[in-house]
């Protein structure tokens, strides 16, 4: 992921910070997400797991940011996520990139009004790109990420179609999408720690 154009000053001594934009999950959808993959755990699967009281909704990666260009992005966010009313989506279902046969990724699904959530996330990567922020290339797929599964791991996943239809199978537990939050990524040797940089709240009210 190329790095942000570093803004004009002193930004050659700033500290770099990951960023991206995300939907917050209220609980009972990441209280969700910790009971598929213990399940999956018990029958024996191998992958890499997220951890699912930090799991959110990416709407926008950014990758590493001088800090001296977090306010422009703030700005710039601040009123176009402001001008967008509040939404439902659920989670629902779940499924596996690019299919069961061989899949990397596993996933729970994102129902509901998907189609204001690619708004959303459609008007974030517009006000992004006016930064200098390198568009995303691939269409935004909505999901909530459970496992990252490799080449190795595959043989353990078993009955597979049986399992994801179990979960497909469950209730929508609904996400009600009042705001945006910019995020920072730290990598460390447990796994990524994210913490909040800033907030932005939908209210549907233009200035």
């Amino acid at each position: 992921m190329p790095e942000m154009p570093e803004p004009a000053g002193n930004a050659a001594n700033d500290e770099v910070w990951r960023l991206f934009a995300a939907v917050e999950l209220p609980d009972p959808v990441r209280e969700r997400l910790a009971r598929v993959i213990r399940s999956f755990r018990d029958a024996g699967w191998r992958a890499k797991w997220v951890n699912p009281e930090v799991s959110h909704l990416t709407l926008k990666f950014y990758g590493s940011v001088p800090t001296s260009g977090i306010p422009a992005l703030a700005d710039a966010l601040r009123p176009v996520i402001a001008a967008r009313a509040p939404f439902r989506v659920e989670a629902r279902g779940c499924g596996a990139f690019p299919g069961p046969s061989r899949p990397r990724v596993l996933w729970v699904g994102v129902a509901g009004d998907v189609a204001a959530l690619q708004q959303l996330q459609g008007t974030v990567e517009r006000v992004s790109a006016t930064l200098g922020f390198p568009a995303e290339e691939r269409a935004f797929h909505p999901h909530l990420t459970v496992a990252r599964v490799q080449p190795e791991e595959l043989p353990t996943l078993a009955r597979l179609p049986e399992r994801l239809a179990e979960v497909d199978a469950l209730p929508g537990l609904p996400i009600e999408v009042q705001g945006v939050t910019l995020m920072r990524s730290q990598l460390g040797r447990g796994g990524a720690v994210y913490s909040v940089v800033d907030r932005f709240p939908l209210s549907g009210e233009t200035r």
